[in-house]
């Protein structure tokens, strides 16, 4: 008997979009802390792992550097959007803001700096994903 595993709705859109995407590969990034041993992560996260793990999908590593946050970097930009000139009070509704959202989800290591354009250094990792079309029953 088949057994047909529970997908969070983060997996399952991923999936959707995978399959939507079948002509070619799907490009996406994800961004991990940097730890005290200053080497990238091995593996993926979890929710990913777990779709690769029942075959839904093939994953392919693309790049892995370390680099300034591009999520911060873009939730900065969209705050900005319509200040002329930004200054460190900005920068600190902002960063206080961005924590608060996050609290639950974000990793106590990716928290951007207090001063202005202190984006965390993180791992960014750049993968290809395809959906994998089931086999005969």
């Amino acid at each position: 008997m088949t057994q047909i595993p529970s997908l969070t709705h983060q997996q399952l859109e991923l999936l959707r979009i995978a399959k939507k995407n079948t002509v070619g590969e799907l490009r996406l990034s994800y961004e991990y802390p940097v730890l005290d041993d200053n080497e990238p992560p091995i593996g993926h996260p979890p929710f990913i792992q777990e779709l690769i793990d029942h075959h839904f999908i093939q994953v392919q590593v693309k790049e892995t550097s370390l680099r300034a946050s591009e999520f911060q970097q873009e939730n900065w930009i969209e705050h900005c959007d319509g200040i002329d000139y930004p200054h460190q009070a900005d920068w600190d509704r902002w960063r206080q803001g961005f924590i608060t959202q996050l609290s639950e989800e974000i990793e106590s290591l990716m928290i951007p700096g207090k001063n202005l354009g202190q984006f965390t250094q993180v791992w960014i990792r750049e993968i290809s994903v395809r959906a994998v079309q089931p086999s005969s029953l």
